[in-house]
């Protein structure tokens, strides 16, 4: 059984698109795609404005600031300076069915297989305090231990998966949409850093959802910040 659950998280990373912000001086825009698109893959996939759950902005002390976010696409923080951006995404309910994969919920397609409700988020970082290796929600999140931001290509960092304020163990974490390994008993895994620029650090969960609208949800956190 844990095995088959590993199997279901490695294909969930590997087919998943990407969800991260560019920051445009003090505004943020969110993006949903292929942050490293290959052969045949857009970089860009528009979302509907309404699929933004969350947008928001936290200062050096893991503080919100209070702050409105422009719903449209890209979804973006307008003239405000954050230490880090947070958004939660949700593309709703995804179907598979005898017909093909549908975004729907299960009880409104006819020979559904197998069904999920889909939330994905990301966290970028751009300044540093210690007050950061804590998540900031109860969401699933990626906490780096010390300042990212500094680091050097070649060199590691240890991060931990989190949800609902408690670490997870057996989450596996994947960089660059390659998996490098799952996470440990006090929820931790080593990523070493591969290349300048940004970079994307993910990992994803699934529950056991009410089996009617859905058979179990898919949690993805993502965790950006730049190496210069």
């Amino acid at each position: 059984m844990k095995r088959l659950f590993l199997l279901f998280v490695l294909s969930s990373i590997a087919l998943s698109h990407d969800l991260w912000i560019e920051r445009e001086g003090n505004s943020y825009a969110l993006y949903y795609g292929h942050l490293h698109p290959q052969a045949g893959e857009e970089k860009f996939i528009k979302y509907k404005p309404e699929d933004v759950i969350k947008f928001e902005c936290y200062d050096v002390k893991g503080k919100l600031i209070l702050s409105r976010f422009e719903k449209s696409y890209p979804a973006k923080l307008k003239g405000i300076s954050c230490a880090t951006v947070y958004a939660l995404f949700s593309s709703g309910y995804w179907t598979k069915s005898v017909e093909g994969l549908k975004n729907q919920p299960k009880d409104k397609v006819s020979g559904a297989i197998e069904s999920w409700l889909s939330y994905e988020s990301v966290k970028g970082i751009y300044s540093w305090n210690k007050a950061l290796s804590k998540p900031l929600t109860e969401d699933l999140e990626i906490v780096p231990s010390e300042d990212p931001l500094n680091l050097k290509v070649g060199e590691k960092l240890r991060f931990f998966v989190f949800y609902r304020g408690k670490p997870l163990k057996d989450v596996v974490v994947a960089y660059d949409e390659h998996p490098i390994g799952t996470t440990d008993d006090d929820g931790g895994v080593n990523v070493r850093i591969k290349h300048h620029g940004l970079q994307n650090i993910s990992a994803s969960i699934r529950e056991k959802a009410d089996g009617v609208k859905a058979d179990y949800t898919v949690r993805t956190a993502n965790l950006i910040f730049e190496v210069k």
